[in-house]
């Protein structure tokens, strides 16, 4: 564990990452749909063969950008929760890097919102980005250097020099992660767009008139359209889940994941999940492995953990804890599937009360 400071930036750089994965999920959702409008709805196989080469190109070139997050942060959050950092394996660094340098990597890519830095309050407002990819909107904040002594200040300099270690194979498995994507892609796409379409085509009743067919047919190319876009969100955001994966399965001073939850109201599945808390290595290989599978329009990602102080001391696992204590509960007597139903109607049951509350509340609000 390194100090308090440093594990609250940590938690910092964790929103600012999840807030920059969630925003090329969702211009990746944009493109994909503004790219379906090329494919009419009654389309040809030419047309969707042709459709299908820029959706690829669109959405591996997002991966690219999700993935190059993921690494930056990734290198960053280790440095700030254990002292050392990771190896960039596409470029070649010294033994020693400086925390500045991790912090300017990773904010580069996060979008520019004010870079999280030791000895700045939870509650400073920060502006979020405009976009992914945007420029930086504020100065960042520095360190006031001129409190410190020439003791602290040598202090202070030493702690931000940080080892990096490198992670065998990593170029390697990453590249491999790549190619297995972009054929998953290939199918997704095929299945939930073209053939996705013409399915639903195939089945309008030819007796209805014309106006009616019209309707239906322009009905299936939106819900057609609706799904490829939510695939090619979730294997685009894959990139950068899959790459902090990689790096925690790899990593020897990661001792396992959490599951978090980026909206706060996740399915019940994902919820399951988040209940587990900390997943540690020596857990079942499948219970396990459940740590790096997501469905669409699912906004979660698996956080590495390096310390079981990490999990029990951040205010940003209060669902995981929460959902920890609730899983024994709400499952008492009950085992696999009908433990999966039992916590799934739990959840439900709950965001459907806590959406009710909120309506309530509103509708006082207003009337006051």
């Amino acid at each position: 564990m390194t100090s308090p400071a440093r594990q609250a930036e940590a938690d910092r750089a964790a929103i600012a990452f999840q807030t920059a994965l969630t925003q090329i999920g969702a211009g990746t959702v944009a493109e994909a749909l503004t790219l379906w409008k090329d494919v009419p709805a009654t389309s040809r196989a030419s047309t969707s063969a042709s459709w299908l080469r820029r959706a690829i190109t669109l959405v591996m070139g997002r991966r690219r950008q999700s993935r190059d997050l993921a690494r930056a942060y990734y290198r960053l959050v280790r440095a700030l929760r254990t002292g050392t950092t990771v190896a960039d394996p596409y470029h070649p660094e010294p033994t020693y890097i400086t925390l500045d340098v991790l912090r300017d990597e990773f904010n580069a890519l996060a979008g520019g919102a004010e870079r999280p830095q030791e000895g700045r309050s939870d509650d400073a407002p920060t502006e979020a980005p405009d976009s992914p990819s945007s420029a930086a909107s504020s100065e960042p904040v520095e360190a006031d250097e001129g409190a410190l002594d020439d003791s602290s200040l040598a202090e202070e300099e030493e702690l931000d020099r940080i080892l990096v270690e490198e992670i065998e194979a990593m170029r390697e498995a990453e590249e491999r992660i790549e190619r297995e994507a972009e054929e998953e892609l290939r199918t997704v796409l095929e299945a939930l767009g073209p053939d996705n379409l013409q399915k639903k085509v195939d089945q309008i009743d030819g007796a209805r008139s014309a106006d009616e067919v019209d309707d239906l047919r322009d009905e299936a190319h939106r819900e057609a359209g609706a799904r490829q876009a939510a695939a090619a969100e979730r294997v685009a955001m894959n990139g950068g889940r899959s790459t902090v994966w990689n790096h925690t399965q790899r990593d020897k001073r990661a001792i396992g994941y959490i599951r978090l939850s980026r909206t706060g109201t996740p399915c019940g599945w994902c919820a399951m999940l988040i209940s587990r808390g900390p997943v540690y290595r020596s857990e079942r290989s499948a219970e396990y492995a459940d740590g790096d599978k997501y469905h669409d329009n699912c906004h979660c990602y698996a956080e590495p953990v390096f310390s079981r102080e990490q999990y029990n001391g951040s205010s940003a696992y209060e669902l995981n804890r929460r959902y920890e204590e609730l899983w024994p509960k709400v499952t008492r007597g009950l085992s696999g599937k009908a433990a999966v139903a039992a916590w799934r109607r739990f959840i439900r049951q709950e965001q459907k009360a806590a959406a009710q509350e909120a309506r309530r509340s509103e509708t006082s609000v207003q009337e006051a």
